[in-house]
């Protein structure tokens, strides 16, 4: 029976792949998008829908940007302050500018989207940990042979 066995390197890039989940999301609007520079304007109370029939309502910080002489309003992650006058990057569709995404660390990963990839993690964690065990058998062979060499040398050596 062939025995597979997961790389280190391997582990990690599925790794980095699942942690950049959250970022990918917006894929879109990242790369076909414009980009453009928005203003903190202030904090404001904000109700959003989460899986279509629950609400949620908290404070999120209002940003201000201009498109075309037009001013639009995107809105940081619910219950995370930035200060008032910091300049952020936002990307906006090209068509409509109200379809947009903040590119900070906070805009991508304070979502509730983020509790798919940490259980992604931890299942892929559990999954290598658990099934990756070939790499142990091997030294255990290995260490188990320089035992038994060992032992034969000392018997012969004895028997002189």
């Amino acid at each position: 029976m062939k025995v597979y066995s997961i790389s280190k390197w391997t582990f990690r890039a599925i790794c980095v792949l699942i942690l950049i989940l959250p970022v990918g999301r917006q894929w879109k609007l990242l790369t076909t998008g414009a980009k453009t520079r928005g203003t903190v304007t202030e904090l404001v109370v904000r109700t959003r829908e989460v899986l279509g029939k629950e609400t949620e309502t908290g404070f999120a910080s209002e940003i201000e940007f201009m498109v075309d002489g037009r001013s639009y309003q995107a809105h940081g992650p619910l219950n995370y302050e930035f200060k008032t006058g910091r300049s952020i990057v936002v990307f906006h569709d090209r068509e409509d500018p109200s379809n947009n995404c903040i590119a900070t660390f906070s805009g991508f990963y304070l979502d509730n989207y983020t509790v798919l990839p940490i259980i992604l993690l931890v299942l892929w964690a559990a999954f290598y940990l658990s099934f990756n065990n070939y790499q142990r058998k091997q030294r255990f062979k290995k260490t188990r042979r320089k035992q038994e060499v060992h032992s034969a040398a000392i018997l012969r050596f004895t028997k002189v």
